[in-house]
């Protein structure tokens, strides 16, 4: 049984423009830093189970909710709501926390934004884990390669976005009052392996809540992240330098094995883990090992 905390609490940190970010801090403090990036719709609370193995591979992990998602102030005005554009978000949240250089791990919609910050932050990123990370729509991936929910949301969030947020609104009211019901109609369309790892979680509302907490101030947050992953990201991944070690189940129903396959085959030196069985969530059982990978560069 997973130890996670029915709503974790997030911490609220200015940045010098004086931008709020709201991020939940998770393993030793005192060790080695890891941003670790959300994947979509969720938010820094989608990492509390990882709280125990984070501590015990001295892993200070630190898990920022993306602008307008969660506890952290949209997007300024003007910006061109792209994943390239998290690159200045996340070097001054990293300022902020007085972070000189530090890895970063991107798990499933969070990948393309920790490859941004690979490219862009060359000089404070150390290294980069992408776990089950989803693929460069217009390149080398297509929307229609989203299971449902997402496939449809992400059309939703370029093309009705207001129509997007009342359909995670009324969602995330769902998740709140009925817990159970709103887990049980989630898992519908979940593999048996990551319904197995959702039964390792102690409660529905511990489960639901990096769903929940990311539509904390209504779901624009989370409508500008679908719509921003589903369009090209800005920037040439072939560029990327700094060291980058991905792993993806052979069976994800999620998002499509191939796309990390792809994505790695564009990266000079990269790799990638193959896992055979497991789903899209195999990353909650298989941490340790993407914790020793990380643990074992930053020593090197």
């Amino acid at each position: 049984m997973l130890h996670v905390a029915d709503a974790p609490k997030p911490v609220v940190v200015r940045t010098a423009d004086e931008r709020a970010v709201g991020y939940y801090e998770y393993g030793d403090p005192n060790g080695i830093p890891l941003i670790a990036l959300h994947g979509t719709p969720a938010c820094g609370a989608g990492f509390a189970w990882a709280d125990d193995r984070a501590r015990a591979h001295g892993i200070r992990m630190l898990a920022p909710d993306r602008p307008g998602v969660g506890a952290s102030d949209r997007w300024p005005a003007g910006v061109n709501i792209r994943v390239d554009a998290y690159s200045p978000e996340l070097r001054a949240f990293a300022d902020a926390l007085e972070l000189p250089t530090f890895a970063v791990l991107g798990y499933s919609g969070g990948g393309p934004y920790a490859l941004a910050a690979a490219h862009d932050l060359a000089d404070r990123v150390s290294s980069v884990a992408i776990v089950s990370g989803s693929g460069q729509v217009g390149e080398w991936a297509t929307v229609r390669d989203f299971e449902t929910t997402d496939r449809v949301l992400t059309r939703l969030s370029q093309r009705v976005p207001i129509l997007a947020r009342a359909t995670l609104e009324v969602g995330v009211r769902a998740s709140r009052v009925a817990p159970r019901a709103s887990l049980w109609f989630g898992q519908l369309e979940m593999s048996d392996p990551d319904r197995a790892v959702m039964a390792e979680f102690p409660t529905a509302r511990s489960a639901l809540a990096m769903f929940t907490q990311s539509c904390r101030h209504g779901a624009r947050g989370v409508v500008d992240d679908y719509a921003a992953l589903g369009r090209p990201w800005g920037f040439d991944v072939g560029e990327i330098t700094v060291p980058v070690h991905c792993w993806h189940s052979e069976t994800d129903p999620i998002v499509p094995m191939r796309h990390t396959d792809e994505l790695v085959r564009r990266i000079p030196g990269a790799d990638v883990t193959h896992w055979s069985g497991g789903g899209h969530l195999a990353i909650i059982d298989r941490i340790d090992e993407v914790f020793d990978a990380l643990v074992d560069t930053a020593r090197r």
